[in-house]
């Protein structure tokens, strides 16, 4: 039983350690399809500024109230459109920042409370696992490898006490009877 619970805790740490060491490769990728999708954003912008450049002078708010203040449902969606994405293009500028210059605890934060769940599926969708040799995933893969060891620790101590409880509690009554 020893050599069993030494083999699955070295598996455990393998398996963890392998797994942790994908997410800085990920988080990688990930930026890449973010600055895609900024740089296809600031683009579709850039469109809608040069029609305010030659008919308000340069305002975009101006162009917004106009296609906002046409009779047409569709003009006034457009409107809505150019606004979501006058106010989406400096955000994701942000974030893009925080995913290139920043550290790594940055971009860990960042995943944790800000990742956009539908870029991150595709992402991983495309992702293709592989083994990288920096040192945030050779830290975040010893991480991962402890975390799922002491995991398994915890598993199995649990599981123990349960267990003397149960059998403690059946030879008392057994003794009672």
């Amino acid at each position: 039983m020893t050599f069993i619970h030494g083999l699955l805790q070295r598996l455990l740490f393998t398996v963890g350690v392998i797994l942790f060491m994908q997410f800085p490769q990920f988080i990688d990728h990930y930026s890449q399809q973010l600055s895609g999708y900024y740089l296809a954003q600031q683009n579709q912008l850039k469109q809608f500024q040069l029609i305010a450049d030659i008919n308000f002078h340069g305002q975009l708010d101006k162009l917004i109230t106009d296609f906002n203040n046409s009779p047409a449902p569709a003009v006034q969606q457009v409107g809505k459109q150019v606004f979501t994405l006058q106010q989406s293009v400096p955000a994701l500028a942000a974030d893009l920042a925080i995913l290139s210059d920043g550290n790594y605890l940055n971009k860990l934060t960042y995943f944790v409370t800000r990742i956009d769940s539908k870029l991150a599926q595709n992402t991983l969708m495309l992702f293709k696992p592989g083994i990288p040799l920096s040192q945030a995933a050779l830290i975040t893969g010893l991480i991962g490898g402890i975390s799922l060891n002491l995991i398994w620790l915890l598993i199995i101590k649990l599981a123990a006490l349960l267990w003397r409880q149960r059998y403690r509690f059946s030879n008392i009554a057994a003794n009672t009877a």
